[in-house]
């Protein structure tokens, strides 16, 4: 087949019309840039909850491991000392870290030195040794720590050493594989999901004395995962939206970019679209030689034919018991089936697409691979990576060896062996989110590597000697999301519980404009955060950034409050510091006269707490109602003496025999009752609800007075947008039409978190039941809700819409104000939707 004209730049470049599915399952990404924002200073002196524990000072050197051990001790904990490995070691990690773990007793947490030394890239394996100690010091603590329920209990804090900012300031980063261990750390708390994260970057300047206080400072102050400490300020990363610049310079037919892997999933993607779109030659790579039909036939099956052999090879498998063997050999026989089938496409598509057999972990090979490119060498995609989702006990050395060894080895392999050749139009690195915020569980590794590849381009993009001659290139990493359904993926569906996909061509769209952009550094593109997330994990999301969907991340932080103890998928503790200075809305609704937490906010707290016990796989469950609430309205005071509420909130779930999944949630202030209700979970989605309005507004009706101020309960109106109501002539029913509001108004948070719950019209609700059920609450009275005294509020059930907040809801209600219909009304006599029903609501 002959090669069609190469396209215009314009056209190469120019965004693709993409129908995403219904299912949210592929999102629209955006590209984010990282950089260091100063954060809030901690106070001085070592955590308060330091006393008591058990602390393993893992690597580094001596005399910052003797200063580290002494601040600890100093704070009451107990210090034992994991000394790094010795020149040449690469064995016995795991019998030394057993040792101490048995001698220890137990460990509470771990701060980790790694590599203190300044990078050397003569002698880039110098991570292999204490990386391999760090995972067997996990691996001895993990049996104990799965088990454990204490979300304060247990720690990972490594200390990496990229300037105090990340590598992200205008600093030298000293050692950028730190990045195996920042990318280790956020990837544990999938593997133990009580296991709190704090990765401390420092800089070369801090002495050891000084490095000692600030872990013991940063210990048990949990919040953001990366927090630096340079020229005396304190920093946290924030991800900012930015489009890449313009382009700079394309492609021309002939030339040549060089890829390590390339052969299948999203680099051969990239290398068609390079060659087919530009007339690029492109070298991609692989660990083995091009496949051979005639050695193997089942390269040339047809789909079904290739099933019909699998199922074969399977069902011998069986009988010889030998399942897990061949289910390996038919893998590697499927990726070699893909990697002929597209040498095969782009040949008789005349595509300049040449495979050249090369470890990419083997310098010489790595050279060779360049040499192949020839005088028209343009750019470089390393691309090569290796996955093997394994759980943390069994991970292998071996295993975590050759993840890593593919990633950050072979980008150095890269950048030596085109450190002679003339400044490239771009040397791209293919990161991944699950070194930026974690991988799935059974990622550790790959996590670390792609960390690691991050902060060594970081590293590579620097000024002056340490990047020799490629300075002048641009160096940039770019962090992909799954991409849809092609790549290395293990279990697609599962991934999407941790971020939405994105479409390959809006893929390919984002990365060309990167490689002809000519910048550098780390770009991450982000799509829709899914629902996999722990309470230690959402901790590490950082709440002023531009990141998609982080209203609804912000929400979930502040409703989520501090974990105590917690149970995936069975029971959350939790505890809330809520300041009335804080809570503007505490001064809008008063009990007894004095400020008081509105009883719609109570709710929310109650409900909030469902989601975070869900069963496992439970992401089909939609919360359907809220029932049994028992309130004790004297306890919702913050008024004087009480401007500070301490409330603690319980969660447990269980299945009810209907199929419904039931979660009792209790919240307590110090030690006293204040709310319980049963939530109501159910499986698919819930079926809307309409209904004709009855027959509101009659001629005759009344208005209904609100309380006088001084009341049992009363609202101001100044944050809480309250509603006029009415009671019809005819039937006695209680109406008004309460407006939509703003969590702004109401609580002192950046962003406002949102709510699932209407809070406003709730209130509008609950202030019309007083009306109508205070003492002296005849029909109009105008000193309604004067008299009486604190009492309970229970209420039978509650059901809320999602869309219940979106607009103005009219609340009809009996005349006794226990039961209540909620509509967005439409014209009158036509059915509108019903978002809201509450029944047996009373005052007690």
């Amino acid at each position: 087949m002959t090669l069609k004209e190469p396209i215009t730049l314009a056209e190469a470049l120019a965004p693709p019309v993409v129908d995403y599915p219904q299912d949210g399952s592929v999102r629209p990404v955006r590209r984010h840039v990282w950089e260091p924002v100063e954060t809030a200073a901690i106070p001085p002196g070592a955590a308060p909850g330091l006393r008591g524990r058990s602390i393993a000072v893992v690597g580094g050197r001596e005399a910052t491991a003797a200063a580290v051990a002494a601040a600890l001790t100093a704070a009451g904990a107990a210090v034992h000392r994991l000394a790094p490995p010795a020149e040449g070691q690469l064995g016995g990690f795991a019998e030394a870290a057993a040792a101490l773990f048995a001698a220890a007793g137990r460990i509470d947490g771990i701060v980790d030195l790694n590599l203190e030394e300044p990078f050397d890239r003569s002698g880039p394996d110098g991570w292999e040794a204490p990386f391999r100690q760090t995972v067997a010091m996990l691996q001895a603590c993990f049996a104990d720590w799965i088990t454990e329920t204490d979300a304060v209990r247990l720690f990972y804090l490594p200390v990496t050493w990229l300037g105090g900012r990340m590598g992200f300031g205008a600093d030298r980063v000293e050692q950028p594989l730190g990045g195996l261990w920042a990318g280790l750390a956020k990837g544990l708390p999938r593997e133990v999901p009580n296991c709190n994260i704090r990765i401390l970057d420092l800089t070369a300047e801090h002495s050891a004395e000084e490095i000692g206080e600030l872990v013991s400072r940063e210990l048990y102050r949990w919040g953001a995962f990366e927090i630096g400490h340079h020229a005396g300020r304190r920093y946290s990363l924030r991800a900012r939206h930015a489009q890449p610049a313009p382009p700079v310079r394309a492609l021309r037919p002939g030339d040549t970019v060089v890829m390590s892997g390339g052969g299948r999933g999203i680099g051969y993607a990239l290398a068609r679209s390079l060659a087919e779109e530009f007339g690029a030659r492109v070298v991609v790579s692989g660990r083995g030689a091009v496949p051979d039909p005639a050695a193997v036939p089942a390269l040339a099956f047809d789909e079904r034919e290739f099933r019909r052999y699998r199922d074969e090879r399977l069902r011998e498998a069986v009988a010889a018991r030998r399942v897990p063997q061949v289910r390996g050999e038919l893998e590697k026989l499927a990726q070699e089936r893909e990697l002929w089938a597209n040498l095969v496409s782009a040949r008789e598509d005349g595509l300049r697409i040449d495979y050249v057999q090369c470890d990419i972990t083997d310098p010489e090979q790595v050279a060779r691979l360049v040499d192949e490119a020839g005088d028209r060498l343009a750019g470089v995609v390393h691309n090569a990576g290796v996955d093997v989702p394994v759980r943390l006990p069994g991970k292998t050395e071996q295993i975590v060896s050759l993840v890593v060894r593919v990633k950050v080895g072979g980008f150095l392999n890269l950048l030596r062996a085109v450190a002679d050749r003339p400044p490239l139009a771009f040397f791209c690195s293919v990161g991944s989110l699950t070194g930026r915020w974690g991988g799935m569980v059974g990622q550790l590794d790959y996590g670390a590597a792609n960390e690691a590849l991050s902060r060594l381009g970081l590293w590579a993009s620097q000024d002056g000697e340490q990047s020799g001659r490629v300075r002048r290139t641009p160096v940039s990493t770019v962090c992909w999301p799954t991409w849809e359904r092609l790549g290395m993926i293990t279990n697609y569906e599962a991934t999407l519980r941790y971020m939405s996909a994105v479409d390959v061509r809006e893929g390919l769209y984002h990365w060309k404009r990167e490689l002809f952009s000519g910048g550098s550094g780390e770009s991450t593109f982000i799509g829709d955060v899914g629902p996999a997330m722990l309470p230690s994990v959402l901790r590490g999301y950082q709440q002023d950034t531009g990141l998609p969907g982080i209203e609804r991340l912000a929400a979930s932080r502040y409703y989520l409050g501090e974990p105590l103890d917690f149970r995936p998928y069975a029971a959350l503790t939790t505890e809330h510091p809520l300041a009335a200075g804080e809570l503007p809305c505490c001064d809008d609704f008063r009990v007894g006269g004095e400020p008081a937490l509105p009883v719609s906010l109570c709710l929310e707290y109650l409900r909030a707490a469902g989601d975070w016990v869900l069963p496992e796989n439970g992401d089909q469950l939609r919360f359907a109602e809220l029932r049994d609430l028992d309130v004790d309205l004297a306890e919702l005071r913050v008024g004087p003496g009480r401007r500070t509420a301490v409330l603690t909130r319980h969660a447990e779930g269980r299945w009810a025999p209907d199929g419904d999944w039931l979660v009792a949630v209790t919240l307590e202030r110090a030690g006293r009752r204040l709310a319980t209700a049963e939530l109501v979970y159910r499986a698919g989605e819930l079926p809307p609800e309409q209904a004709v309005l009855p027959p509101t507004g009659a001629l005759g009706a009344e208005d209904v007075a609100p309380p006088a101020p001084g009341g049992a309960l009363g609202w101001s109106g100044h944050a809480f947008r309250l509603a006029a109501w009415q009671r019809d002539a005819v039937g006695g029913r209680l109406y008004g039409r309460a407006e939509p509001g703003r969590t702004a108004d109401l609580l002192l948070a950046s962003p406002a978190p949102g709510s699932a719950l209407p809070l406003n019209q709730l209130e509008n609700l609950l202030r019309a039941a007083w009306l109508a059920q205070a003492p002296g609450a005849g029909s109009g009275s105008a000193s309604a809700g004067a008299a009486g005294q604190v009492r309970r509020l229970t209420v039978e059930r509650l059901a809320v819409a999602p869309s219940a907040g979106e607009g103005t809801v009219l609340l009809v209600g009996t005349p006794d104000g226990r039961d209540w219909t909620g509509y967005h009304p439409l014209e009158l006599f036509e059915p509108c939707p019903v978002v809201l029903r509450v029944t047996g609501l009373r005052h007690h």
